[in-house]
């Protein structure tokens, strides 16, 4: 619309020159009415489109012109119609190369490539040491301080029995609770004795009930000096049993970090390409669109270029027709779209054990 409004304005400016001129304006032998081109270049039922009618009256006016004007006008509206396709032309081209640029997936696979090239270098500082040797060593005091232990707590046993043993003996004479009734039981004074063998008898008796209580009291004493030499053997085995535990080997943590970068690196790497592919639909859609228009417009200014022809020639009410039933091929502005680059193979590789996949 705004080409034909620009035509019509051009035509204007050289009818008005042509009159400043003194110029007569002479019709060909058989003028094309505004009427017959009206009808000529609408079709059955529709609306005259608003860029035909200016066609028409551009077209009546030139035939109004004197031949030597009428040539002028064509020739210079003629040049106008060059540049408008040259014009299109330079359009289509512009959104030809939008819908061939894929530097968008170049892109992609350079920043997967420098992604993977660092996630190469990554390596997480891990506090982990080695106990393996002092674990070892530990366990092998803890084992020495252990039998050491047992075979205390075996020889506690036999001094418990022991002093058992004598301190039960011990008990078979020991009447002092209970003394008097022991000293004046009458089986302890028979009458056919004597006074010596009855004196002599205590006397044997008081050096047992010594010799007993003393070997009943040494063996307690026995008893507990072992029960308190095996109570620290038995706690300093437990605090050596407690550090080994703490210097329990453990495994070196795996480090995943270089692992999880190649995985990063690969998600990025499809998020780009779905990024881009969008944007190249996007382009490819805004393209066909723009190659529509360009195609109606293309057709419209061919059709144009036809009638000035006539008009400049013979009027030709035929060959005006045939002008515009003419069919322009505009395959040159179809959109050629490229196929979609392949996607790089982005593998992180097998995980490092005890990482996750």
């Amino acid at each position: 619309m705004l080409a034909m409004q620009f035509l019509g304005l051009l035509l204007s400016t050289h009818v008005a020159a042509a009159a400043a001129k003194g110029m007569k304006f002479m019709a060909p032998s058989a003028p094309v009415s505004h009427e017959a081109l009206m009808a000529l270049l609408s079709e059955k039922g529709q609306p005259l489109d608003p860029m035909v009618s200016s066609l028409a009256a551009m077209a009546e006016s030139i035939q109004k012109q004197d031949p030597s004007s009428r040539e002028e006008s064509v020739t210079s509206i003629k040049n106008l119609l060059k540049g408008l396709l040259d014009s299109i032309s330079s359009q289509h081209s512009i959104a030809q190369k939008s819908v061939t640029n894929q530097s968008a997936f170049v892109s992609c696979n350079a920043m997967k490539t420098a992604d993977m090239a660092h996630a190469e270098t990554i390596k997480k500082e891990i506090n982990w040491t080695d106990t393996s040797a002092a674990y070892s060593t530990c366990q092998g005091e803890f084992e020495a301080l252990n039998s050491t232990w047992t075979s205390c707590f075996h020889q506690e046993e036999m001094l418990a029995v022991a002093a058992t043993a004598k301190c039960e003996y011990f008990k078979s004479v020991d009447r002092t609770s209970n003394f008097q009734s022991w000293f004046c039981h009458e089986d302890d004074f028979p009458a056919s004795g004597t006074y010596e063998a009855y004196l002599q008898r205590n006397i044997d008796m008081l050096a047992d009930f010594r010799m007993r209580q003393a070997n009943c009291t040494n063996a307690t004493a026995a008893h507990t000096s072992k029960q308190l030499e095996c109570s620290g053997y038995h706690q300093q085995a437990a605090a050596k049993e407690v550090m080994c535990a703490h210097l329990t080997p453990m495994e070196k943590p795996a480090d995943c970090s270089s692992y999880q970068a190649k995985k990063q690196a690969c998600t990025s790497y499809q998020n780009c390409r779905t990024q881009a592919q969008g944007e190249s639909d996007n382009a490819v859609s805004t393209a066909d669109q723009l190659a529509e228009s360009l195609k109606v417009q293309w057709s419209a200014l061919k059709k144009i270029e036809c009638l000035l022809d006539v008009i400049l020639t013979s009027g030709d009410q035929t060959a005006l027709q045939a002008c515009v039933d003419a069919s322009h091929d505009t395959s040159s502005l179809n959109i050629i779209v490229p196929a979609t680059p392949a996607a790089e193979a982005c593998l992180p590789g097998v995980p490092p054990a005890g990482c996750p996949a």
